[in-house]
């Protein structure tokens, strides 16, 4: 039976890539995403802003209707907002919170009926490392990023008895057009002495030298072929190192590192 699986954020980046890798392993693949892209590459796209539950509701209805079942939902979607905190509007925090959290949330509901009915199903949230290691000045995306982290540990334990598994893979820096499409707020620059801008300006420069997408795309394909997914995942060495100081290191020296590399 060929099994099905719908990626979200599908039309760029790490999400297309994983929608392209699915494809070539045999999976009937849905891609989700704002704006259908022109070259399919063997995806189906979908047209969904998945921050609104009702697109989400009439994406996953119309997946449902012409496959019955979905095997596998990669949580991918996600943006990022930064600027000082005292500076954010209430605008900015609720698109940061509403694309990064409910939509992962709104789309895992949306295919839980179905697996639970099927007694089996994966669901991967792309996350990323700044979940564990708050970014200052972004703190939003960091708020977003640790919140689907949660949610994917309490849903793994909901839903296992169901034979659903839930991983969070958390990334460090990836080479994608998610640098470009940061939206970048300036205001206070002065007031805290130039740290907003020098601190966004070394992630984007970190981010342009980071890993290849395709290398996260291997990691989800090969989480994905576990008999058992674990809780939590990193793709590349670095990342492994990092999550492995989160864990041995202390949380003030931590918190104290970060503020040197981006306070």
């Amino acid at each position: 039976m060929r099994r099905t699986a719908v990626v979200t954020g599908a039309s760029r980046g790490i999400g297309r890539v994983t929608a392209e890798r699915l494809v070539k392993k045999g999976y009937r693949v849905y891609g989700l995403c704002r704006k259908v892209p022109k070259e399919k590459a063997g995806i189906r796209f979908i047209s969904c802003d998945v921050s609104r539950k009702a697109q989400v509701e009439k994406a996953f209805g119309k997946i449902l209707e012409r496959e019955k079942q979905i095997h596998v939902l990669v949580n991918n979607a996600g943006m990022g907002i930064s600027g000082a905190v005292e500076f954010a509007t209430e605008e900015e925090i609720e698109k940061q919170l509403s694309v990064n959290l409910k939509g992962s949330i709104f789309c895992s509901q949306a295919v839980i009926p179905a697996m639970r009915k099927a007694g089996q199903g994966r669901i991967l949230f792309v996350s990323s490392l700044a979940a564990i290691f708050p970014l200052p000045f972004q703190s939003f995306y960091s708020v977003s990023k640790a919140g689907v982290n949660a949610f994917s540990d309490a849903l793994g334990i909901e839903l296992a008895p169901f034979h659903i598994q839930t991983c969070t893979l958390m990334l460090n820096d990836v080479k994608t057009e998610f640098t470009d499409y940061r939206e970048k707020c300036f205001e206070g620059n002065e007031i805290y002495q130039g740290r907003i801008a020098r601190s966004v300006g070394k992630m984007e420069a970190s981010e342009r030298q980071g890993m290849e997408p395709e290398t996260v795309a291997e990691t989800v394909i090969r989480l994905l072929s576990k008999r058992r997914m674990p809780s939590h995942a990193t793709a590349g060495t670095a990342s492994r190192l990092l999550t492995l100081a989160d864990r041995l290191l202390p949380a003030e020296f931590v918190l104290r590192l970060l503020a040197v590399l981006y306070g």
